[in-house]
């Protein structure tokens, strides 16, 4: 289904993360320490320069779009942004090859079950449509 409004930039966002996704995997794959580190800094960049505002989009537009939204999806997209925080966003107890690993993982699922089944549901609602010319905003 073609997105509209604010879900436009927003699943153009999802390619990138499912590309940092396969990247981080390839490099979890790796027992090289240099690798790992690298992969580890720049999951974390690209959690600071894209994820962080675009899970704080997607929670705005959970917040205005309730009413259309499945309870169940709700509760998943917000766990899995939990998860995923703590796992891209800075300091983590895991083993750097765990955590790229994990990240992969949830971040590939997560972007898919956005993408098949959660957008879908918060593009059939009208904050979507009105935040199109916000998003636009923030892109400029």
């Amino acid at each position: 289904m073609p997105r509209i409004g604010a879900l436009l930039l927003l699943s153009r966002e999802h390619h990138h993360s499912l590309v940092m996704a396969r990247d981080a995997r390839r490099a979890a794959a790796n027992n090289d320490t240099t690798v790992l580190a690298a992969a580890i800094a720049h999951m974390e960049s690209h959690w600071h320069a894209v994820m962080a505002a675009h899970f704080e989009q997607e929670e705005r537009l959970i917040e205005m779009a309730g009413d259309v939204l499945d309870p169940a999806s709700v509760t998943r997209i917000l766990s899995e942004h939990s998860e995923l925080r703590t796992l891209a966003g800075g300091p983590c107890e895991l083993e750097p090859a765990e955590r790229l690993r994990k990240f992969a993982d949830l971040a590939s699922a997560h972007v898919r079950y956005e993408e098949r089944i959660f957008f879908p549901q918060l593009q059939s609602h009208r904050c979507v449509a009105d935040n199109s010319a916000k998003a636009s905003d923030s892109q400029q």
